[in-house]
């Protein structure tokens, strides 16, 4: 029977059992008896521990193959880094400072790509609509939150990005004509109140942080305080050293040589805290007017659903590069206060601060010119 020669030829082991579940059936037909019991727990001794030590085996790599983080080769060619500022202004040279720390530290080109076009809109729109692969990313600014309460956006600040780090804040300070016989926020108020004529109000840029303050600060005052926009932070300093222009929020470093010598004076600070800047400034909250707690800062954002592992990534090399002892003395050089928070803070700041300035937008007497 051929049966049998199977079953001799495996017995003196010159055969192999290339099908167990067709040789278990040849068994339970061919053998009965005491007799056969032997043989049954001899293949069964050799079968079964086979075959549960292959699955063993095999279930041991399958589960290796799933807890082994995937591969990260990010950045894998250059990173474009999109800025929507002019060449040769301080967000610019920020921008250019941190690509050329990124670059030496993850091996990979970072090169800047200047939008500055429709105040920013175009920048945000390149990287919003990029691939979430973490190679083109924007460094923008807190003006990007005020934009969609101006005009229409063909991207949503919230939904279209992936906040990775805010690297740095830039404290605006209310600044006087030191000419004028007011020490504190209130005291101005209420110059400003009994003779509005004489108290204007400037700003640099339509659509920033300083000149929405600034239509904060005198709105509801009888018959209007003047609010001059100037050309430029420099050319706002000069008119009010000029005295064209009385007072204005402004960044430090454009105004601090003229409070050194006593031309200009300091009254408050926005943000929720004081300023390390200038340590002896009360906040306005301190002053006891509420509603400037959103300080202007600058960010690095990516498109969404950019994964966690780029995120986390580039957020380390940030904070490497924002503990450099050089690059923190530079942003202080220019007004700017280094700030390394995690990508879920930068967006509950997000999300926050847009309601913050939309409010102030309303409040400020609607829409400003973009």
């Amino acid at each position: 029977m051929p049966g049998v020669r199977i079953h001799a030829r495996l017995w003196r082991g010159k055969a192999t059992l290339h099908c167990p579940a067709d040789m278990w059936r040849w068994l339970c037909r061919a053998v009965s008896g005491l007799s056969a019991l032997p043989m049954l727990f001899a293949l069964s001794a050799i079968a079964v521990p086979a075959v549960a030590t292959t699955d063993a085996r095999s279930e041991a790599k399958s589960e290796a193959r799933s807890d082994r983080p995937a591969p990260m080769s990010f950045p894998g060619r250059p990173v474009r880094v999109v800025v929507p500022f002019p060449a040769g202004g301080v967000p610019d040279a920020m921008a250019r400072l941190l690509a050329e720390r990124l670059t030496a530290r993850m091996g990979a080109l970072f090169e800047i790509d200047n939008r500055p076009s429709a105040a920013g809109t175009t920048a945000g729109d390149v990287v919003a609509k990029a691939s979430s692969d973490g190679h083109t990313l924007l460094l923008h600014q807190s003006t990007m939150l005020i934009q969609s309460g101006v005009e229409p956006l063909p991207y949503d600040v919230v939904r279209d990005f992936t906040p990775i780090v805010r690297v740095a804040v830039m404290p605006l300070f209310l600044v006087v004509d030191a000419r004028l016989p007011v020490r504190t926020p209130q005291q101005w108020l209420a110059a400003a109140r009994s003779n509005p004529g004489a108290y204007s109000m400037g700003s640099a840029q339509p659509g920033t942080p300083g000149h929405l303050y600034a239509q904060y600060v005198v709105r509801g005052i009888p018959n209007g305080v003047p609010l001059v926009t100037a050309k430029g932070e420099n050319a706002l300093v000069q008119e009010m050293l000029a005295g064209r222009i009385g007072a204005c929020f402004c960044n430090l470093a454009a105004v601090e040589p003229h409070v050194r010598n006593g031309t200009l004076r300091l009254l408050a600070v926005t943000g929720a805290t004081r300023s390390p800047l200038a340590p002896s400034v009360p906040t306005l909250q301190e002053s006891g007017m509420d509603g400037y707690g959103a300080a202007p800062w600058l960010g690095l954002l990516a498109p969404a659903k950019t994964p966690r592992a780029i995120v986390a990534k580039l957020t380390a090399a940030l904070g490497d590069v924002l503990r450099e002892d050089e690059v923190r003395e530079r942003l202080r050089e220019v007004g700017l206060m280094p700030l390394h928070d995690s990508p879920d803070a930068f967006a509950t700041a997000i999300r926050s601060e847009s309601i913050q300035w939309q409010v102030i937008l309303r409040q400020a007497g609607g829409p400003v010119e973009p």
